[in-house]
């Protein structure tokens, strides 16, 4: 039965059980600054596409009105 015991310990340190028993329980916290940089990030990125999309826009009007005043 001794021995038992030993390899239960042995698999436990092999595959880190511990570890995962304890880092469930003890969730990080949520940072406000975290938080506010991901949506100052968020922000910065939808501007961005915005952007994009309405260059592509305005460049498809553009060829357009050329294309119709030849």
């Amino acid at each position: 039965m001794r021995e038992r015991a030993g390899r239960v310990d042995y698999d436990e340190e092999q595959y880190h059980a511990d570890e995962l028993l304890h880092s469930s329980t003890s969730k990080k916290r949520l940072d406000l600054n975290d938080l506010l940089k991901r949506a100052k990030d968020q922000e910065k990125n939808d501007k961005k596409l915005n952007l994009l999309i309405y260059s592509g826009a305005a460049s498809v009007i553009a060829v357009l009105v050329l294309f119709l005043s030849l």
